[in-house]
């Protein structure tokens, strides 16, 4: 399978943590996003691999409609990019997580 055709959504987002409520829906929101097949990256950054462009555009598509009936305030980002330019990202500080260095092994068992 091509670097070129794997697929990378990163969602970035900042949602409001003032009061409980808000609280809750944040990490209810995390734990959506786990369930949805997104691995964390680092806090508040998640990103999902697809086999396709087709099958992220389907994801991208899915995640936002499911994002714009379930949160109504915060900041949310989403970005689309090959598994090549995902291997060229610069870690400045720290190392990848053990979850960004299994998920292309996990894509080929299927």
């Amino acid at each position: 399978m091509s670097v070129f055709r794997i697929m990378w959504l990163m969602l970035m987002f900042d949602l409001p943590t003032k009061t409980k409520k808000q609280r809750k829906k944040y990490h209810w929101f995390h734990a959506e996003l786990e369930k949805e097949g997104y691995s964390m990256i680092q806090y508040s950054v998640y990103g999902k691999i697809f086999s396709s462009t087709e099958s992220a555009k389907l994801g991208k598509k899915r995640i936002k409609k499911f994002i714009k009936t379930n949160i109504k305030n915060g900041n949310i980002r989403i970005l689309m990019f090959t598994d090549k330019q995902f291997a060229s990202m610069d870690i400045i500080i720290g190392e990848q997580s053990i979850e960004e260095k299994n998920e292309p092994k996990q894509l080929l068992l299927f």
